[in-house]
This record gives structure tokens, sequence and C-alpha cells, in this order.
């Protein structure tokens, strides 16, 4: 029932918006009562949050797959940049329907949490790749990499959710992403 209540919210949310969006609406389209609705979720936004984890749930295997791979830190940090950005691009539809109008707090810190995490992700490829000799000599923490990948990763994201028609193929960015991490970070392949 949870599952199916998310993929009408999931509806409801693409049709119309996150500041449109109602349980009542939510209710209607899932084919149950209001009531049924409040026993999965506390409110729109713990409801909006199952949608998001919905969406991402394929998305976050390949992230663990690839995160646990054998391959070297240097190659696991780029696809999974390849991974989170088309990943994301596959799922625009959602993330412009959650940039309708103002977003409120706790629905902002969930999205924050998400984020953190995936920085996490981040911070440990390149701890690893540190302890590989795999990073370019420069004296930048793995914390400071992390954080910085996430920025450059989340400003491709949001660029192609608000701007889509001035964004070059998503091939194209990652591709661009995918050499600045190389080149900016990595020690040349001997």
């Amino acid at each position: 029932m949870r599952s199916a209540i998310g993929e009408a919210a999931s509806a409801v949310l693409a049709a119309v918006g996150y500041t449109a969006l109602t349980m009542d609406r939510v209710a209607e389209a899932a084919g149950v009562s209001k009531g049924t609705l409040y026993n999965y979720f506390e409110d729109k936004d713990a409801l909006v949050l199952e949608v998001i984890d919905q969406a991402f749930t394929v998305l976050a295997g390949k992230i663990d797959e690839t995160c646990t791979d054998s391959s070297p830190a240097s190659w696991r940090l780029r696809q999974l940049a390849r991974l989170v950005v088309t990943g994301v691009e596959e799922l625009r539809a959602l993330g412009q329907a959650l940039c309708t109008g103002p977003m409120p707090p706790r629905l902002s810190a969930g999205l924050r949490e998400r984020q953190m995490r995936m920085r996490e992700r981040f911070v440990l490829l390149f701890r690893q790749a540190e302890a590989a000799g795999e990073l370019r000599p420069g004296g930048h923490t793995p914390h400071e990499l992390g954080r910085l990948l996430v920025l450059m990763v989340d400003g491709i994201i949001n660029e192609r959710i608000l701007h889509a028609a001035d964004c070059p193929d998503v091939e194209r960015d990652v591709a661009l992403l995918d050499e600045c991490i190389q080149r900016l970070w990595f020690q040349e392949a001997p």
C-alpha cells in the first residue's frame, strides 16, 4: 500500500508541482481515504520524501555497487559522479516539480541529509584514493575534495533541472565533469 501511495503521489507531484500537491489529491489518485494516507505518512513532506526515496531506489543500488567495486578509487569517483548526474537527469520531472515554489524547512532538511550522504561517499572514495597514492599532491583533504565534487555535481543538476533548454546533452556535461575530476585531482596513469 505504501508503495502504491508513493506512486500515486509521484504522478500528482509531476502533474501539479509541490505547491499544489495536497493529501486530498494524493488520496484520490491512490484510491484510498485521506485517513489511510495519514496512517502511512505524517504529512505532505514525509510523503514527498518517500516519493524521492522510491525514485532513487534503483540509482542507490548502482551507487552502492560502484562504491564497493574493486576498481581504482579514481574510476569509482568518476563513475559515481556519472551515475548521479545521469540518474537525476532521468528524474528531471521530479526535480522540476519540487522547484515549483518555496521548499519547506523539513523537506529542505531531508534533501540536505541525502546530499550529505552523497558527500560522505565521495569523501570515502577520496580517502581510498589518497591511501592508494592516486591523488595529485596538493594538500587538499578528502573532505574538501568531496565537498567540492558535490558542489560541482549539484551545480550541473540544478542547471539541468531549472534551465534544461540551455544545457548541452547530458553526456557532454558528464564527460566534462569526468575530465575535471581526472585532471584536477588524480595523478596521470603510468
